[in-house]
């Protein structure tokens, strides 16, 4: 999933929040960024770790990739993630009792009073994150665009990933299935990962 998503799926608090989306902008094994962070930080990276396994290998992630052209289908990671944020944005109220804007801003706080937990490019992208506002611009179809032209920019070897909105336009109902039918299950997985899992 991509940020929003992973947000959202974070307990109710700054470290939690901030460790899972931490998970896109930091690498290593844990125990070297337990020596770094705080425990509950850490939780949220480890989380973070697992959501993604979880989606990357579930059956409606692997179907969703079809729906890309070929050419850039060894790039569904980074393009569906983005595509099921939109839909994330979209169909908040069904997941979250806070309005969106008003959750997007605590993130943004959190970040700002929190700048030694600003690790690797996300210290690099945070300023550009809140002022483009990032989270938000994921609710239209231009937000979207610009989102992938912008991860499109990253290196030559992802170029392709811009033309990801013609797939997305072709494709959105479906996509949109995809999202509804994945979201329970994803939600169910994160239920019982927090249940066996402690910080």
């Amino acid at each position: 999933m991509n940020y929003l998503a992973h947000l959202l799926l974070a307990d109710d608090s700054d470290a939690s929040r901030i460790g899972n989306l931490l998970g896109d902008f930091t690498r290593g094994p844990i125990d070297e960024l337990a020596k770094i962070y705080p425990a509950e930080l850490v939780h949220g990276i480890r989380m973070h770790r697992a959501v993604d396994r979880f989606t990357d290998s579930h059956e409606v992630f692997k179907e969703a990739r079809i729906l890309l052209a070929p050419e850039r289908r060894r790039f569904a990671g980074i393009i569906v993630d983005i595509f099921f944020d939109h839909y994330l944005c979209l169909h908040w109220e069904q997941f979250s009792e806070l309005p969106l804007a008003h959750f997007t801003q605590q993130v943004y706080r959190a970040l700002k009073e929190h700048p030694e937990w600003r690790a690797g490019r996300l210290a690099d992208a945070f300023p550009m994150m809140e002022t483009e506002n990032w989270l938000m611009t994921y609710a239209t179809l231009d937000g979207i665009e610009l989102t992938l032209e912008r991860v499109s920019r990253r290196s030559p070897r992802i170029g392709k990933v811009a033309g990801g909105i013609d797939d997305l336009r072709k494709n959105y109902d479906a996509f949109e299935r995809h999202f509804h039918t994945f979201m329970p299950d994803l939600l169910a997985f994160v239920a019982a990962w927090k249940r066996t899992h402690s910080f």
